[in-house]
């Protein structure tokens, strides 16, 4: 058959989808959490290079299905963000959908792409009615490296992804303010111009993602916003993120590490102030 189980070795598993996309197959490889990919990291590594080591001559497409981001009674295993980790791997694009119609969209460019992909898959919206959407059709696509304005405002603009785009869009909401909330939906590439132009119009930059902030994704964005926007800012980058601690099974504690919309909304509420 076309789906099929294998061992429980994410080496072996990435290993054997690297030598049938060799083949001239399109495999999907599905990894149970995004933190047991880490075993296979130096498959994924190897495989982004392998049409740049051999002159062309061969590629090794695939999509490889990664679950992830933070949940109520997960550990240090099972709730994971750190989608940063894969933007550092050459040759890969990396998606990081927000809802089940971008999800459609993406897959469906990523299974037409000739280039590996990573699709991570936050563990919310597999049950979370935010992230539910009409089903788009059986032609819809999503290119990689463009940007969604989900709330258009002229006050501050807001660059997120994945499951925070609704808890930026929930404190927003909440602080009745103008705010311009970019998800990015893709990481690798990102729409850097989106991003450039929404800042140009606003002044002020906040950056939410679920990831830790030391070395986050979220710090290239505001690398580049400040290298090619600095003339256009009327205060400081923000960033809201998770800080850099193993992720708490209670789920109290975890409330004190995840970004919430409090958090959010506090943040804009200071920007805005500036």
């Amino acid at each position: 058959g076309r789906v099929f189980d294998t061992s429980l070795s994410e080496e072996g598993i990435i290993g054997r989808a690297v030598g049938m996309a060799v083949a001239g197959l399109m495999p999907v490889p599905e990894i149970q959490f995004r933190k047991y990919a880490d075993p296979a990291m130096e498959q994924i590594i190897n495989c982004g290079t392998i049409r740049w080591r051999t002159n062309n001559r061969f590629v090794a497409p695939m999509v490889v299905r990664i679950p992830g981001g933070y949940r109520k009674v997960g550990d240090p295993w099972h709730s994971v963000s750190s989608e940063v980790t894969y933007a550092h791997a050459v040759g890969w694009k990396v998606a990081v959908p927000s809802n089940a119609e971008d999800a459609v969209g993406l897959l469906r460019a990523a299974l037409r792409s000739n280039d590996p992909v990573i699709f991570f898959e936050h563990r919310a919206m597999l049950d979370a009615a935010w992230a539910r959407r009409p089903y788009p059709g059986d032609d819809y696509l999503l290119p990689f490296g463009k940007a969604r304005t989900t709330r258009a405002g002229d006050d501050l603009t807001v660059v997120t992804w994945g499951a925070m785009v609704e808890l930026c869009e929930q404190a927003s909401d909440k602080l009745g303010a103008s705010v311009d909330i970019i998800d990015l939906r893709t990481l690798v590439p990102w729409d850097k111009e989106a991003v450039l132009a929404s800042i140009k119009r606003t002044g002020k930059c906040l950056i939410v993602h679920e990831d830790i902030g030391v070395g986050g994704f979220g710090a290239e964005v505001a690398a580049v916003i400040a290298a090619e926007a600095f003339l256009d800012l009327d205060g400081p980058v923000e960033r809201v993120t998770a800080p850099p601690v193993p992720v708490p099974y209670s789920p109290a504690l975890m409330a004190g590490v995840v970004p919430t919309v409090a958090r959010i909304q506090e943040r804009m509420a200071d920007l805005l102030a500036f």
